[in-house]
Formats: C-alpha cells, sequence, structure tokens
C-alpha cells in the first residue's frame, strides 16, 4: 500500500528550482512579456520555419509579424524556454499556453524540425504528452490528409480511452480522425478505426490486429508515426508484445517515425539504440531526452514501508489496514488523502476502519476535518476524474486479483504514484508503498529510477517467431536471425547475457553464434509441432496460421495439436482447462477441499478422476460450475471472491482456444471433434450447457429458480416455452398475466433455424473407388423477423455437413443478416458404400 501526500512549503528551494517551479506550472504572464518574447523569436522563428527539413517536408510557417527587436528567451535549468509562437497558427490552439516548459523547449529542436526518432526519458507531470503532439503537428505539415496513419499504443484501455477524448477535442478541429482500438472495440466500430487518421490502441489488441488484417501490409506502409506511451513497460511480461510490434514495424522496411515516452530509468540509452536514427539509419542510436526528478512540477516524497508478515495475502492486507492510522500519522501533513485497495470490499473495509479512526479521535488527532471531505478510498483503477487530486492520497496493498491475489506490476504502481500532486493545484506531495519486506529494495529501485529495463521477449520468443513468420516478416533462418537482431532483447544480450541465458548449448558463444542457436532451435520446434514448414520457403501450415491468428502461447497450442481423432467434449474441455494461458490459476489455501466437494456435485457433466491439484482441475471445474448454474460449496467470502475472478479470467479467454480447436479440426475434416467443439463453444458464449434446460436462463427475465420450475412442468427448451399456453407459464411460474405473453415474445425473438437438404443431378460412379453426390443444403431462419443481433451480439449460423462416419464434407458460417430470403449453400461429398449417410 502506498500513501501520497502534498505539502505547500516553498521556502526550501533555491532560485533556480523556484523559477522551474513557476514556469512547470504555465503562470501567467504578461502582455508586455509576451511582445518581449515576440520580438525576440520572431527573426528565428521565420528563417527556421523556411529552411528545409528531411523527407523535403517542413512545418510550416507562422504567420507573418513585424520585426521587433529580440530579446533572450526566459531559461530555466539552463534550457532556453520555446515560445508557442514559433508554431503555425492552425496550431497554438493544441497549446494553450505562451511557453513551452523546460522539458518540451529541450526537445523541439529534434521533434518539432527533424524526423530522426526520439527517446524522452522524464518524470510523470512534466508535459511528456505535448511532445506527442508536436510529433504529430511535425507529420501532418508535410502529408496530404488520408495519405498516412499515426499509432499511438499506451499500456492500459483506460490510457486509451483519457487519450481518445483529449486528442479528437484537440485535433479534431485539423481533421483529424481518433479512433479507439482496444479490447473494448467490437466488430462493427472496426470500420471507423480503419477510416481514422490516428489510432489510439493497447500493444496486445494491435498485434492482434495486424495479424489477422487481411490488408496488413498496406496498413503498416501507411504507418508514419508510432507514438509509444510508458515504453518502460517493456521490463514486464506485457512488454514482449509491445517490443515484437515495434520490432514488426522495424524489419517491413516502412518509413515510420518512433517516439517512446519513459519513466525516469537509468538505460533509456538502449531504447534509443534498439529504435535507431530512423528507418535508413537503426545503426545509429536514436535521439535521447533524459531529465531527473528535478523537472518534476510537484516535489514527490517517495517513501517505501515495508512490514514482516506470514504468507497469507488477505491475512497481510488486514494488517496493513490496521498500519493505515500510523502511515497517515506519520506522512499526511493534515493534507487532503486517497487511498487505493485492491477489491471493492477492502474499499469499504478501508473507509470504515478509517471513519471509526476519526470519530474515536480528538480534533488534534484527526488528521482530516470531516470523513466525507478529504478522504477518498478506491480501487487501484479510480482515475480521479472530475475529482481535485488529493494532497495525501494513500494507496493500500501491492497486490491485487488475478486469478489469485498478485502483485500490481510497475507501471500500476507508477499511475498511482502520479496520483498525489498536480501543478494546478500544489508544489508538493508524499508517496508512500506499503508492502512486504522483501519487497523494499526492488520499489525504492523503482521510484529512484535505478531499475535497469530488461527484456521479457525472451519468456515466450517461440510464439512471436510463429506469428512473424506467419506474417512473411520472417522467411529463413537468416531473416528470423535479421529480425531478432532488431529487437530490444538484442540489445540487452550485448550488455547483460547472463540475465538471459536463453539457450544451454549456446550459453558462453559469442553473440552471433548465441543468435544462430536461439533460431534455428525456435524455427526446430516449430517445425516438430507442424506449426511450420521450410519449403519452398520458411511458412505457416495451418496449424500455425490458427496459433497467431488466435493469439495462443506454443505449450496451448501442442494440446490443442494432441487431441485425439474424433474427440469428445470432455477431451476438448480437458485440452482447454490445460492452456498455459491459466497456469496462474490455481488452488489456494483452504480451496481444495471446497473443489472436491464442487467435484462430487450430480450436476458436474466431467467429474475430475484424480486428486485435484493441477490449475487444469480448478480451471475445469470453474467452467462446469458455471455452465452447470452450480453454486461454490463454501461461504467463505474470500473463496467466493477468488472463484469470480477466476472466472472472468477463463471465460474471458477459452472462447479463443475453442475457436482455434474448431479451425484445426475443420482442416482435419473431423466433423465429430468440430461438432463437440463448437457445442462447447455455444455453451461457453451462453454460460450454461447448450443441451440443458439451462439454455432457457438466455432469455431475459429466466433466472436459475424459473428453469428449475420449468423443467419440472415439463418444458425444457425454449421451443417449448413459445408453445405453451401463456396462462400455463404464468401458473408454472407463479407470475401475473401479462407476464406469460410476454416471455412468449422473449421466446418467439430467440433464433430459429431451419436446414433442409437434398441432392441435385445424377450421382457420379467411380468403380472401386467412390461415388459422388451434390447436395443442395437451404438454410433459413423461421423467425417473423430476422434476429440478426441478439443480447448485445451479433448472430452468425453454422452449417456442418458430414458423412455417417464423422469426415467432414462442408462447412459454412453465415451470418443472420444474409438470412432474410434464405440462403442456398451448394456441396459434393463422396460416399464409400451403400450404408452411408450425410447429415448437417
Amino acid at each position: 500500500m502506498y500513501a501520497l501526500a502534498r505539502g505547500s512549503q516553498r521556502a526550501d528551494l533555491g532560485p533556480a528550482q523556484q523559477q522551474y517551479e513557476q514556469q512547470s506550472t504555465y503562470q501567467p504572464v504578461s502582455i508586455e512579456q509576451l511582445e518581449r518574447e515576440e520580438r525576440q523569436l520572431e527573426a528565428s522563428s521565420r528563417q527556421q520555419a523556411e529552411a528545409p527539413f528531411e523527407h523535403n517536408y517542413a512545418p510550416e510557417e507562422s504567420a507573418h509579424r513585424p520585426n521587433r527587436p529580440t530579446q533572450r528567451p526566459p531559461v530555466v535549468q539552463g534550457i532556453s524556454l520555446v515560445s508557442t509562437h514559433q508554431l503555425p497558427d492552425r496550431f497554438r490552439s493544441i497549446f494553450p499556453f505562451p511557453l513551452f516548459n523546460a522539458v518540451q523547449s529541450k526537445c523541439f529542436e529534434t521533434i518539432y524540425k527533424s524526423s530522426d526518432n526520439l527517446v524522452l526519458s522524464a518524470p510523470t507531470g512534466s508535459g511528456k504528452t505535448a511532445v506527442l503532439e508536436l510529433a504529430i503537428c511535425r507529420l501532418i505539415s508535410g502529408f496530404a490528409s488520408g495519405s498516412y496513419k499515426i499509432v499511438y499504443q499506451a499500456p492500459t484501455k483506460s490510457l486509451c480511452s483519457e487519450r481518445q477524448r483529449d486528442w479528437q477535442r484537440k485535433l479534431g478541429p485539423l481533421d483529424l480522425q481518433c479512433a479507439e482500438l482496444t479490447g473494448d472495440t467490437d466488430i462493427s466500430q472496426l470500420r471507423s478505426v480503419q477510416n481514422a487518421t490516428i489510432i489510439i490502441t493497447t500493444p496486445e489488441k494491435w498485434d492482434s490486429v495486424t495479424r489477422k488484417w487481411k490488408d496488413h501490409q498496406k496498413l503498416m506502409q501507411m504507418v508514419k508515426l508510432f507514438l509509444i506511451d510508458e515504453v518502460h513497460i517493456l521490463k514486464e511480461d506485457r512488454g514482449a508484445t509491445l517490443e515484437a510490434v515495434v520490432s514488426r514495424m522495424k524489419s517491413v522496411g516502412s518509413t515510420v517515425r518512433f517516439v517512446a515516452l519513459s519513466a525516469t530509468v537509468p538505460n533509456s540509452q538502449d531504447i534509443a539504440t534498439w529504435l535507431g536514427k530512423d528507418a535508413m539509419n537503426q545503426h545509429v542510436p536514436a535521439v535521447r531526452e533524459h531529465f531527473g526528478e528535478e523537472f518534476r512540477p510537484v516535489r514527490l516524497q517517495k517513501h517505501v514501508a515495508g512490514y514482516q508478515g506470514n504468507s497469507n495475502d488477505f491475512a497481510f492486507e488486514k494488517m496493513l489496514n490496521a498500519k493505515l492510522p500510523e502511515v497517515i500519522t506519520k506522512w499526511s501533513q493534515r493534507k487532503p488523502i486517497m487511498v487505493f485497495c485492491f477489491t471493492r470490499n477492502s474499499c469499504v473495509d478501508t473507509a470504515k476502519l478509517l471513519a471509526t479512526w476519526w470519530a474515536t479521535k480528538g480534533p488534534r488527532d484527526r488528521f482530516w476535518t470531516a470523513p466525507r471531505q478529504q478522504i477518498v478510498v478506491g480501487e487501484k483503477d479510480l482515475r480521479g476524474e472530475g475529482l481535485q487530486p488529493t494532497e495525501m492520497a494513500p494507496r493500500k496493498l501491492t497486490y491485487g486479483p488475478t486469478g489469485g491475489v498478485k502483485e500490481y506490476s510497475d507501471l500500476e504502481i507508477m499511475q498511482m504514484l502520479g496520483r498525489a500532486g498536480r501543478p494546478q493545484f500544489d508544489d508538493s506531495a508524499v508517496a508512500i508503498i506499503m508492502t512486504r519486506l522483501a519487497r523494499v529494495p526492488h520499489y525504492e529501485k523503482m521510484i529512484t529510477g535505478q531499475e535497469i529495463l530488461e527484456s521479457c521477449l525472451h519468456r515466450n520468443l517461440i510464439d512471436h517467431l510463429n506469428a512473424e513468420i506467419g506474417l512473411g516478416t520472417i522467411t529463413s533462418a537468416a531473416s528470423a536471425k535479421k529480425w531478432l537482431s532488431g529487437t530490444f532483447l538484442y540489445v540487452r544480450l550485448q550488455e547483460n547475457p547472463d540475465h538471459y541465458k536463453l539457450q544451454g548449448d549456446a550459453y558462453g558463444r559469442n553473440l552471433e553464434e548465441c543468435l544462430d542457436s536461439i533460431c534455428r532451435n525456435g524455427i526446430a520446434a516449430l517445425e516438430e509441432s507442424d506449426l511450420v514448414q521450410s519449403t519452398p520457403k520458411l511458412h505457416c501450415t495451418e496449424f500455425g496460421d490458427a496459433m497467431a491468428r488466435y493469439y495462443l502461447q506454443f505449450e496451448t497450442m501442442k494440446v490443442i495439436l494432441a487431441l485425439p481423432p474424433k474427440a469428445k467434449l470432455s477431451e476438448i474441455l480437458s485440452a482447454v482447462a490445460q492452456a498455459a494461458e491459466f497456469r496462474d490459476i490455481r488452488f489456494r489455501g483452504g480451496e481444495k477441499s471446497t473443489y472436491k466437494e464442487l467435484n462430487k456435485n450430480s450436476s458436474i457433466k466431467f467429474p475430475i478422476p484424480v486428486n485435484l491439484d493441477q490449475p487444469a482441475h480448478k480451471v475445469s471445474l470453474v467452467i462446469q460450475a458455471v455452465l452447470g448454474a452450480i453454486d461454490l460449496p463454501s461461504e467463505d467470502y474470500k473463496q467466493r471472491l477468488e472463484f469470480g475472478v477466476a472466472k472472468v479470467t477463463i471465460f474471458q479467454q477459452a472462447q479463443r482456444f475453442v475457436r482455434c480447436i474448431v479451425d484445426c479440426q475443420l482442416f482435419l475434416d473431423d466433423a465429430v471433434s468440430t461438432r463437440n467443439a463448437l457445442m462447447l463453444a455455444r455453451s461457453l458464449g451462453a454460460q450454461v450447457w447448450d443441451d440443458s434446460p439451462l439454455h432457457m436462463k438466455q432469455l431475459d427475465g429466466v433466472g436459475l429458480v424459473s428453469v428449475r420450475k420449468l423443467a419440472v412442468a415439463g418444458i425444457k427448451s425454449i421451443e417449448d416455452i413459445e408453445t405453451t399456453e401463456a396462462h400455463r407459464l404464468e401458473g408454472i411460474l407463479s407470475r401475473n398475466p401479462p407476464y406469460g405473453e410476454q416471455l412468449q415474445k422473449k421466446a418467439k425473438a430467440f433464433p430459429k433455424l431451419r436446414i433442409s437438404m437434398k441432392t441435385v443431378g445424377e450421382p457420379i460412379i467411380k468403380k472401386g473407388q467412390h461415388v459422388t453426390v451434390n447436395i443442395k443444403a437451404e438454410i433459413s431462419l423461421l423467425n417473423e423477423t430476422i434476429p440478426t443481433m441478439f443480447q448485445g451480439r451479433q448472430v452468425y449460423v453454422c452449417l456442418l455437413a458430414e458423412i455417417s462416419d464423422g469426415h467432414k464434407v462442408h462447412f459454412a458460417r453465415i451470418s443472420a443478416k444474409k438470412l432474410g430470403a434464405g440462403q442456398e449453400v451448394m456441396f459434393s461429398a463422396n460416399l464409400t458404400n451403400a450404408g452411408q449417410t450425410i447429415r448437417a
């Protein structure tokens, strides 16, 4: 947990620091001062605007003004501040202040008057976003509208949403459309993303989209500016995706410019080396600007408080609660307080504790004026919109629930630290991180900017190799080596090889031999699993394409490919549960007895026949409990919380695993496995078993109790509800009219499919081989109004035609939008004996 506090004393600042503090908060200046600045900057700004720039384009020059005597610009921290009047008039509305601050001014020549890549390492709140906006201004001055795209990447959806709103407001008047592309973007919004000038996205989403986008090569050639916010996430697991995406764009030969923003890290020069100066000079490092804590507009005192605790995370959290009054007493300076907690219930408990503490103390010991006035308790995702930032903001616990209680990432911690102090309100702040004693050195290095940034690409390098082979970026071992040498991993391997030890047989060799070994071994592993083939050139098989398309890890794909022919539903469910992506969903202390009891429930379709100890066992039981509407047999709050978190994590990812299985089994012409996988996919989508009366829960207002009453009365399907008299439905469910008619109306709106097949023409007989028959399938929806959407999702119809021996003969996936007048599908099938039939 950490606490944040802000004071207001400035007496201890030196003259230079006072001058910087004043400038960094954008204090108003007089008309006379602005006129003096204009006179001073006029001559040089006109000459600079007329000078030729790289790539044969230059930012537009400002409106002509009469010559005035020049005067030296203000200087802060030894940096001459740049006037926003150096920009063309049409850009000035983006920067509603007269002078750029010291950080922005130092970057101005590089970011606005050249096309060099830039790495900017500076503290939170130092105005880094304006540097990105200057890069955008530089670009749009030299390109015709519609001939380029800009990609902005941030690590979280909340940052993307905030940036989209801000830039649409600022840049919309310049005819620049900003579109957000995150996990929350649905299919209907993709067209606006394709048409947008600025695409605001996360690394994972951009990686996923560019892997599947049919026109991805043309799209990436249109990207002329790639803006990376919070590039220091390279050191986290998610950083591997960012590294792969940037390295991909560097290797496709596009003329993209990179601008990367980072918190204060000691080796930002390594990021500059990775990005390179520009597309033609990648061997020359990008321009790097590094600013220390003295450039933070609000002075931030940071402390780490370590506590000895037992291994139980929830008990440790309670212990931190007890320590909270002590932290507030020591550091709050009687300023407003914000407390971050890792769950909603933890917020409630902490708020009650602080309210009780305040009520039992005298005026001198309360540390804030009233519980509802100067203290906010919220979860880690609280963004503070509409709130005046607090003077002291305790953040509770460096752990949060992600399939259990897991430590927050450094990025999340830094974002929460950023809640302390805003230049428009404060001039000083305090942040306290409360954590386990063993984690104190880590956080001390993090908050002082001393932690070396290392790559994480080596942890799932083979996944990214497969994706690049599928995209055509890698076509041989030599091109794989070239791609790898363009990664941040390569830069850090040169500096700190002992940190990685990628290959046992390559350790101790020189770097070039090590890269050869890594590439050869990775490609060999992919070939062995039938994910890639090396002739005529290196390319993905159907299985490798599916792995990249559905964003699966290598170990997960191996489990899927190990499914037996004609796999049963239980075997497909087991493969999904064994996904490597679920490795963190483990049994917690005291949970096994609860899940053993759950495993005995008669509604568990596929009980686990062995002792429960693997993550896959828990994943399978969570899925089956949800699909079977089984309540967790425990009243323990922590276990129920854990179950809910695990459910969200599992159901967010399981669908893509099943879709991958469907694609693989279709390629193998295995209709039995495909049919069972489709059944599981429908069940996961509806969160009920598709072949049980529970599927009636898909109708709004029909809960578990209603399903049980209807089933006892012999009504076991949505079709039964539609054909049952309204008054009988009301009697069964103890409801008054017109409930029965309303329920029937909902049932009638549920998609009702009709498929008929017949042979067309004469069969073609090949003696001793097979008989070929031509089939016409007629597909339609029987609803009076075609249901193109159901519960907010588009409706699709899957046609799976198979021979009675389980061999797939045809598959089609059709949108309900195309079934208004029905749809005819033609296909042929080869029958090898007289007893075979065709079914759909």
